[in-house]
């Protein structure tokens, strides 16, 4: 099988936080608890839940929310592997847009947008949520003309499951379980994208 296409989740792959909603949160001082417990206990939908949390930060200035932030080292060598291999590279994350600058790396990048009004955050255009990721990356394989056996998906949690589960190759990377680590063919615990660039460039050249 000849991979064409590899989907990589965002928070806890790309970045080393797990969550870019929990982490900014902290960084804007704000208590999501309530919210995140009225999801888990289904009270309020996923884009309720998202509504509620940019709430909290209504008014934050664009350039304070959008301040940098590390990645792991060696998301260049990564990209450098994607480019290299020709395939289509998709990041797709149910985190907020403020990650985005990240998009230089990727044909395609889609993320839960921040809307600001007047330079400070108003509210959130939902896309993606921790159920439907392999929705939307269906949707773009059918953009490229592909399926998932031409895929090789990389993620880290419970929101990448069924993406990993249908992809052809499918990479947990620093999994935040057992479930996601055995949903994976192969299976990677790094500080840095270094390990995950070299695995991928093998397994790209590998094709058969």
């Amino acid at each position: 099988m000849s991979y064409r296409v590899v989907i990589l989740d965002v928070d806890g792959v790309i970045t080393p936080f797990l969550s870019a909603w929990q982490r900014l949160h902290a960084v804007l001082g704000t208590e999501a608890g309530l919210n995140r417990a009225l999801y888990r206990l289904g009270a309020i939908d996923y884009y309720e839940w998202a509504l509620y949390d940019v709430l909290l930060w209504q008014g934050a200035t664009r350039r304070f929310v959008e301040a940098r932030f590390q990645t792991r080292r060696g998301l260049e060598a990564l990209c450098g592997v994607l480019k290299e291999a020709g395939v289509y590279s998709i990041a797709l994350s149910a985190g907020v847009g403020y990650t985005r600058r990240l998009s230089h790396c990727f044909d395609f990048y889609i993320v839960n947008d921040l809307v600001y009004n007047a330079g400070g955050v108003a509210t959130v255009a939902v896309s993606v949520s921790d159920r439907n990721k392999d929705e939307i990356a269906e949707r773009i394989l059918g953009i490229l003309g592909a399926d998932w056996r031409e895929v090789v998906a990389v993620g880290d949690g419970e929101a990448d499951l069924h993406m990993l589960r249908k992809a052809g190759y499918s990479i947990a990377f620093n999994p935040t379980s057992e479930e996601v680590a055995r949903a994976a063919k192969a299976v990677i615990r790094a500080d840095t994208l270094y390990p995950l660039a070299k695995y991928l460039k093998a397994v790209l050249r590998r094709q058969t």
